[in-house]
């Protein structure tokens, strides 16, 4: 179910718009009215004073028409005597419709009867005239001047009266037209204030969320894509708007967790290729240090000068078992590291090597060998050349520091998952940091003379990186050292098959 949205801009805007005509007409509406009544006010006055004038008027006209007809019997003065007679009659039937109940009004209504009566007097000279009655006429005459100066009195009674009544009503109506003026601009006023609190809350309305999305937008640009959007309700289009924005950051996110996953799995490829390429570089080494100690002419010159002075000392036999083991290590070695061996081969080598040390030191190494006797132990499968330079290691750097020699062990054994050979030796013990060293650093081609083999050139760093490898691990060696002796411990998985070259 949706959420209910607010109105949109142009709804509030339509809103907004017929509720400013709606006041604006509403004002103009009442200043128009005020102006109507005044206007008609002041009318009213005007026409009721004009009304007076135009019949005072009208009867001195007709009056001079009299005369001079009835002092020359024109036909003109007749005919303008009549047009007066009809417009007085027509002034004073208005007269009549708006004569009322008040003083002025009673006032009218006397001063229209006595104007029928008058031009009832007029008309009855004028016949009398026309007959020739002399003394009905000029008896006729005479009334009517006595009638038309009374009604003219009267008109100017009433005039006066209407100018001082007109004059009271005249500060009335200046009065009614202040207030009416000062409402106006009062409503006026208010009128704005109101329209301008309106334009004020519509453009916080429209501005207040925009500025907020405005920060959100910025901290999205800064990185934080997990920014707390909370959707404004205050249109339809703003809502809109959030919901958008909303949708927009997580699309962004996804899409930058997406690259940032890509360049960790780039990164992470590049550096297995370069691992990979670093173990390439360390077996290519170790292939040539091998190479280079098959053909060791140093090694190659003092076996056979021992082999020669052991000849010479104590006869042919040991001279020939001298001479087969170095043959057997040399004929070994020439294999190269691109073949594997079983475990049994690798100790093989091991004991032709020993047979060498204790031929040319003597009595001063004390070699210990625990024979598997497990076929399975004895056919498995081993980087060649892995023993040997182990041992080696540990005669060089603990047997031959003493005057006294030492012991070197090779023993095996195993459980359910793992084989574990083991190359003991006394003397001194390396260092911890040492043993971290070796243990924990990355794969690479090793150059120090004093970590390689002096028979096969190849040193303890070479062999750990073959074995890692080869069985695709890298928990493949463990040194310990206690109570004088160092342990170089292989642990090799009994379920990895890889067949021989």
């Amino acid at each position: 179910m949706k959420e209910k949205q607010g109105l949109t801009y142009r709804t509030k805007l339509i809103g907004f718009f017929l509720l400013a005509t709606v006041i604006t007409t509403l004002v103009g509406l009442y200043n128009y009215t005020s102006s109507r009544v005044l206007m008609k006010n002041m009318t009213d006055m005007l026409n009721k004073s004009q009304e007076l004038t135009t019949v005072y008027n009208e009867l001195d006209q007709i009056q001079n028409n009299l005369e001079v007809y009835l002092s020359t019997r024109s036909s003109d003065s007749l005919q303008s005597f009549y047009d007066h007679s009809n417009s007085i009659s027509y002034n004073n039937s208005i007269l009549k419709s708006d004569a009322g109940y008040s003083d002025r009004g009673i006032k009218i209504k006397n001063l229209t009867g006595m104007v029928d009566h008058y031009l009832k007097i007029l008309d009855e000279t004028v016949v009398d005239k026309r007959n020739k009655k002399i003394n009905e006429y000029t008896a006729g005459y005479q009334e009517a001047v006595k009638e038309y100066n009374y009604i003219g009195n009267y008109i100017q009674e009433i005039m006066s009266t209407d100018l001082s009544d007109s004059a009271q009503k005249y500060i009335d109506l200046k009065k009614e037209a202040d207030q009416t003026a000062m409402i106006n601009y009062f409503l006026f006023g208010i009128t704005i204030i109101l329209i301008s609190v309106i334009l004020v809350l519509f453009s916080i309305e429209i501005t207040k969320p925009i500025s907020k999305l405005v920060s959100y937008a910025k901290e999205v640009s800064d990185g934080n894509f997990d920014v707390e959007i909370t959707d404004e309700k205050t249109s339809s289009e703003i809502s809109i708007l959030y919901q958008t924005f909303h949708r927009m950051t997580i699309s962004i996110k996804e899409y930058v967790n997406e690259l940032k996953e890509k360049q960790r799995l780039e990164r992470t490829l590049i550096e297995e290729k370069l691992d990979n390429l670093k173990m390439k570089n360390a077996l290519h080494e170790a292939e040539l240090l091998a190479l280079q100690s098959q053909v060791n002419p140093h090694f190659i010159f003092n076996s056979i000068n021992i082999g020669a002075k052991v000849a010479m000392l104590q006869g042919d036999d040991i001279t020939c078992e001298y001479l087969e083991n170095f043959a057997d290590i040399f004929r070994y070695n020439l294999k190269g590291l691109d073949y594997n061996a079983t475990l049994q081969e690798e100790i093989n080598n091991v004991v032709a090597y020993m047979n060498l040390l204790i031929t040319r030191f003597g009595d001063i190494i004390d070699f210990r060998l625990a024979e598997p006797e497990d076929d399975s132990i004895k056919n498995f499968i081993i980087p060649r050349m892995t023993l040997q330079p182990l041992v080696e290691n540990a005669y060089i750097h603990g047997v031959s520091k003493f005057e006294d020699g030492g012991t070197i062990e090779l023993k095996t054994a195993k459980d359910e998952n793992r084989l574990y050979i083991t190359i003991s030796n006394t003397g001194d013990e390396f260092p911890e940091e040492t043993i971290e060293s070796i243990l924990n650093r990355k794969l690479k081609a090793q150059k120090e003379t004093s970590k390689k083999g002096h028979t096969t050139g190849i040193g303890l760093d070479n062999v750990l990186n073959r074995l890692r490898l080869f069985y695709e691990e890298n928990n493949v060696m463990n040194i310990t050292c206690v109570n004088g002796k160092t342990n170089v411990i292989l642990s090799l998985p009994l379920n990895f098959k890889k067949e021989t070259k």
